[in-house]
């Protein structure tokens, strides 16, 4: 059975999005936050935040951050995913906040030092997550990938032990 990689690489980007919004939602409510992430989301449409447009919204933009990160594995490699998924999250949440926020002069979009961080440290959790996500279920091996890998290895023990007995050098 095959499947979209691509559609479950943005299905993952939506599913990281419910600790992403319940950790500013939890900040939100210790009043060190003053937005959410889908308030902040929603104000890329219209200059006061809605929890409802936020969440299509913040919906669509971890969507195809996680799709742009699923591509970008084919340059840059599966190695270190969740590390990759971390920067990518990041980076997307402040160009939401660069670009919507500062250039458009949003004043609503506007966070103290701990609310930068509260920010960066949630969506670089949710990037994290989504790249844990995508190592296990789309970047996972197949049993062929792994008796290719067992048989390359065996071969060369093989010449290894070859060497040892006849005791000439490899070139």
């Amino acid at each position: 059975m095959t499947y979209d990689k691509p559609l479950l690489a943005m299905l993952i980007g939506v599913i990281v999005i419910i600790p992403l919004e319940v950790i500013g939602l939890f900040f939100k409510r210790l009043g060190w936050i003053t937005i959410t992430h889908s308030e902040a989301c929603s104000m890329m449409f219209m200059p006061e935040g809605s929890w409802t447009l936020g969440l299509l919204a913040l919906s669509s933009v971890g969507a195809i951050a996680i799709f742009i990160l699923y591509y970008f594995t084919k340059i840059i490699g599966t190695d270190y995913l969740p590390i990759k998924g971390a920067i990518v999250g990041m980076s997307a949440y402040s160009f939401i906040f660069t670009i919507f926020g500062t250039l458009a002069d949003n004043y609503h979009m506007l966070q103290s030092a701990l609310g930068n961080y509260i920010f960066a440290i949630s969506s670089g959790f949710s990037g994290f997550l989504a790249g844990i996500l995508m190592k296990k279920y789309l970047f996972k091996e197949s049993s062929q990938q792994i008796k290719i890998r067992r048989f390359s290895i065996a071969s060369l023990s093989a010449k290894k032990k070859e060497h040892k007995r006849f005791k000439k050098p490899i070139n």
